[in-house]
């Protein structure tokens, strides 16, 4: 190692001067300013006795002389505390005239033990610098240091070995987790020959000094260390340029000293994408299919095989380089060479896990379940009372709910049953796992709709506080307020609005943004979806009640009559005699209308006719649908003022 060289770099405070009285200014007496530092910091260092040449330097600002003496300056040391004079003062190099002083070990350890201190004792200290032009001083203010005295024994100058400096290390840590790496470093000595010298290799970041070192690694013995392609790669992932050193210490003894630093790059072998191919895409590496990374080196895909196919793995989409497959000697493991095809017996759906630092393979056929329930905070985690999903029949369940700030969930597909339970992967957020499962946390309350994608392993949790529509209706002004729809808070908004054949529309649960915006999933029509989205057609000119149902994910428009009879058992079901509402405003209409507590009625947008009836929701109270209707009942006997509201979906009778 070269001489290790200690640098204080004190900065001193803005420093002014003050004369003293009995300083007489003549016309030959010049001024001198006071230094201007930037920081100061108080340091600490071991002298080490195996290198009495190396050195420790202080350095400080230029003091600013007057017309034509230059300044000449020198350093005192003080002990911490005192108010006695310096134990020693020091010119600072070249005869004074440099803003540094060098110090050799040797030197700094004779004023030391001049003063009074042990050997390997601890001198707390002060120091401080003075600058004289022959007619004033001026001096800084005082600056902490601690200095260790040589012990009886030190250790000599040693050199790294192995790597060289500036080398680039490639670590395979999944074509050869095991492969090895060593670094090694001549054995130091001791000034007096005895004593037992304990190594730590150390690693720190460009620029670093190994005071705080990124890592280190204690070594059991002799004068190397080695390293494994895995441990690289799970030490160094994030850090592929350091510096290393290895650093020597005396057991039992103060005395320790680190090897001069050498460069290092390792080129550390991570797989950032992985794709399928296999007969399913017909062996078109161009066409393979992408797995998800979870960020670790692990990669998950679902898809649908057919009996019999076969499949590998690439690490990059259109060539075979680098191909994967399993090892024929050990089932489930991955190899690059000699690796054969992995190949499903029967048709169905599969999740094929990949794991590159265990270099393991998982196939598992898949099949979304018949009902999912969620469970968490909001019904104080009892399994028996987990509230039900909407299922579509395709793997997609949704559910909307009012939830508390920092309310936490997760999903059953059996009620009152913690087996097989579903949570969010922490190292991907959104992903949907079984194992290793975390809960989904909502942070601020309020309505969400929450859907659970088995197609994707996905579960996504949007707010639907408010809803918007944007469109050709009102120039796609993602501003427009009175584009607002109506909601009961039960996950349905209804809205009634004016379209031009062929206008577009879409949903937006922030009004002024476009963010979280819903359309028209592109492969089931009259689905909603927030990625990938179409916007929702209008083929014919007119005025339609938009009915959102963010439970079922669906969306309905159903042209809204002009106008509206009534008819039931009130009338004997004659839709001929069918008493016609008042339009009281452009899609509300009202009827006094006079019931027993057993009659039930509905809606005849044509009088004589049943085409296009409407009634009430079997699912949401109230709410007012035109298909799968059920009829409105009486709330009693009496005279009631009936209202139909195509602008909110709702019927009252009161």
């Amino acid at each position: 190692m070269k001489n290790i060289l200690y640098k204080i770099s004190i900065i001193l405070v803005a420093l002014f001067v003050s004369c003293t009285e009995d300083v007489e200014f003549s016309s030959d007496t010049e001024a001198l300013n006071g230094f201007s530092i930037v920081e100061s910091t108080d340091s600490s260092y071991v002298l080490n006795s195996g290198t009495p040449e190396n050195t420790i330097e202080l350095t400080w600002n230029n003091a600013i002389p007057g017309v034509s003496k230059t300044p000449t300056y020198k350093v005192l040391f003080f002990k911490a505390g005192s108010e006695t004079p310096e134990f020693v003062s020091f010119p600072s190099n070249n005869n004074g005239k440099e803003n540094k002083l060098t110090l050799s070990f040797a030197t700094t350890d004779e004023a030391l033990q001049a003063a009074g201190y042990a050997a390997a004792e601890t001198a707390e200290l002060q120091w401080q610098v003075v600058a004289t032009n022959g007619d004033v001083e001026v001096a800084t203010s005082m600056n902490n240091i601690e200095i260790v005295r040589f012990s009886t024994n030190g250790v000599k100058n040693f050199n790294l070995l192995l790597p060289d400096n500036n080398n680039t290390i490639k670590a395979d840590i999944y074509g050869n987790p095991n492969g090895e790496v060593n670094f090694s470093w001549e054995e130091a000595s001791t000034t007096t020959g005895s004593g037992t010298i304990e190594y730590t290799l150390l690693f720190d970041e460009l620029g670093g000094d190994f005071s705080d070192p990124l890592k280190s690694f204690p070594v059991p013995s002799g004068t190397s260390f080695t390293m494994t392609n895995t441990q690289i790669g799970t030490e160094f992932a994030g850090n592929t340029n350091v510096i290393w050193t290895v650093k020597a210490k005396i057991s039992d003894d103060v005395s320790e000293l680190k090897a001069e630093k050498k460069y290092l790059n390792w080129d550390i072998f991570v797989i950032n994408e992985l794709y399928l191919v296999g007969n399913h895409n017909g062996w078109d590496n161009a066409t393979a299919n992408a797995f998800t990374s979870n960020g670790n080196g692990g990669f998950e895909i679902q898809l649908d095989l057919s009996a019999n196919d076969e499949f590998k793995f690439l690490p990059t989409l259109g060539s075979w380089d680098g191909d994967w497959g399993e090892d024929p000697n050990n089932p489930g493991k991955l190899i690059q060479n000699g690796e054969q095809n992995l190949k499903v017996l029967t048709a169905g759906t599969y999740i094929i896990t990949v794991d590159f630092p265990s270099l393991s393979i998982t196939v598992k056929e898949f099949t979304a379940p018949d009902n999912l329930y969620m469970v968490g905070s909001i019904n104080g985690w009892d399994n028996g009372s987990a509230i039900p999903f909407y299922n579509d029949n395709n793997g997609v369940f949704s559910l909307t709910y009012d939830f508390n700030a920092n309310d936490e969930f997760k999903f059953l597909p059996v009620l009152g049953s913690w087996d097989g339970d579903w949570g969010e992967d922490p190292s991907n957020a959104g992903g949907l796992i079984q194992d290793g499962e975390q809960n989904i946390k909502i942070t601020d309350a309020g309505k969400y709709v929450v859907i659970v994608d088995f197609n994707n392993l996905t579960v996504q949790v949007s707010p639907i506080n408010n809803l918007f529509s944007v469109g050709s209706q009102n120039g796609w002004n993602n501003a427009d307020a009175s584009q607002k729809f109506n909601t009961t808070g039960n996950g349905v908004f209804v809205r009634l609005q004016t379209f031009d054949a062929g206008a577009e529309f879409k949903l937006l649960p922030i009004s002024g943004s476009w963010d979280g915006d819903w359309g028209e999933n592109p492969n089931t029509p009259n689905k909603l979806v927030q990625d990938g989205e179409n916007n929702i057609p209008v083929t014919n000119a007119g005025t339609y009640m938009i009915i959102i149902d963010f439970n079922t994910l669906s969306f309905n428009l159903t042209e809204a009559p002009a106008d509206l009879y009534l008819v039931g058992s009130p009338n004997g079901w004659n839709n001929g005699t069918a008493p016609q509402f008042t339009k009281v405003s452009e899609g509300v209409f009202e009827i006094n209308q006079a019931l027993v507590s057993s009659d039930e009625f509905k809606f005849l947008p044509v009088q004589g006719s049943w085409d296009n009836d409407w009634g009430v929701s079997s699912m949401y109270p109230g709410m007012l649908v035109r298909d799968g209707e059920s009829n409105v009942k009486s709330p009693g006997d009496g005279t009631y003022k009936i209202t139909v509201d195509f602008n909110k979906g709702i019927v009252t009778v009161q």
